[in-house]
């Protein structure tokens, strides 16, 4: 990376962060520096070079080549909607890093995914492992609007038939996910 010596220090900050390795560091002038690191390839192609290029205003530039395969702590991330696997929308992430993706997929589902007549969970798991969770909260139809006063078995008898049609509901509906859904989740953090 070359860039001017005054973004410095809010680059090696975000090279650390995207899980790099300090190689060399040389100034090529008064106020360039040249900084060679090494980072995980797929911590370049997720979002590194439109934060690189926003954090040095635009005067920054990098070049990369792969150097070799190394062994890391990866781990398969599933998300769940209702209870279902989505193939989709599975990915494989570090696992240091795991449960803040997962909670960052979930929180953008939950935006995308419109709410239904029955809560909706969504679930970021490793294995069988739930490491994140959201709720679409339901939609509530009153039934009790009609009911001025009067007996409270009538209005207990109207919640409960509710009770039953939501729990019928759901073990018959599935939820559909949109397009949008899935394109949130793979935008970077910089897109919105």
């Amino acid at each position: 990376m070359i860039m001017p010596d005054k973004y410095l220090g809010s680059v090696i900050k975000f090279c650390t962060e995207k899980r790099g390795i300090n190689s060399k560091m040389h100034y090529l002038g008064p106020k360039r520096i040249e900084l060679i690191y090494e980072l995980p390839l797929a911590e370049v192609l997720y979002d590194f070079y439109d934060r690189f290029k926003s954090m040095t205003q635009g005067y920054g530039s990098f070049d990369y080549e792969v150097i070799d395969y190394r062994e890391s702590n990866l781990a398969l991330l599933d998300i769940l909607v209702n209870g279902e696997k989505v193939d989709a929308l599975s990915q494989i992430v570090f696992r240091d890093s795991a449960r803040g993706r997962a909670l960052q997929f979930c929180e953008r589902l939950k935006e995308e995914i419109p709410r239904q007549m029955f809560k909706i969970a969504i679930q970021g798991a490793i294995g069988g492992d739930i490491i994140a969770r959201e709720t679409i909260s339901p939609f509530r139809k009153d039934v009790l609007a009609k009911c001025y006063g009067g007996d409270i078995t009538r209005k207990r008898k109207l919640l409960e038939k509710q009770k039953k049609g939501k729990k019928r509901m759901k073990m018959v509906g599935s939820v559909s996910i949109p397009q949008s859904a899935f394109l949130s989740v793979l935008r970077s953090d910089t897109d919105k």
